[in-house]
């Protein structure tokens, strides 16, 4: 699933619309995601960058004062011991990514790679 020239517009002017700081992390929450899965489409949903594949939503970079955070909305899907999410019940965790802190890429590839991985499993069952 590919964007178009527009919503590629529209995320550079998302990005640049954040603080300094809350940008430097999405930014390379982004540049990772996209690195771990080119194919999933990207959209601005709820304030908030949303990564996309054929069933829907899948992650979304979600910027706060103090942090940034990565949004597994399959999260609970995932195995508890992947990578330190935040979160409970049946739904979304959250990767949570202090700024002024680099971003773990590999543990990002990780989110991903496993998110991607329930996503198809759930599509299996349908």
């Amino acid at each position: 699933m590919r964007s178009n020239p527009r919503s590629k517009a529209l995320v550079e002017a998302w990005l640049d619309f954040q603080p300094e700081a809350q940008r430097e992390v999405a930014g390379a929450l982004r540049r990772a995601v996209r690195a771990a899965a080119p194919e999933l489409a990207e959209s601005l949903r709820w304030g908030q960058l949303v990564f996309l594949n054929e069933a829907g939503p899948l992650l979304a970079i979600a910027p706060h004062r103090t942090h940034v955070n990565l949004q597994v909305f399959n999260g609970h899907q995932l195995a508890p011991d992947l990578v330190a999410l935040e979160g409970q019940g049946r739904g979304v965790r959250s990767y949570k990514c202090r700024l002024n802190q680099p971003v773990d890429a590999e543990q990002v590839h990780r989110l991903v790679a496993a998110s991607l991985a329930a996503a198809q499993r759930g599509n299996e069952l349908d």
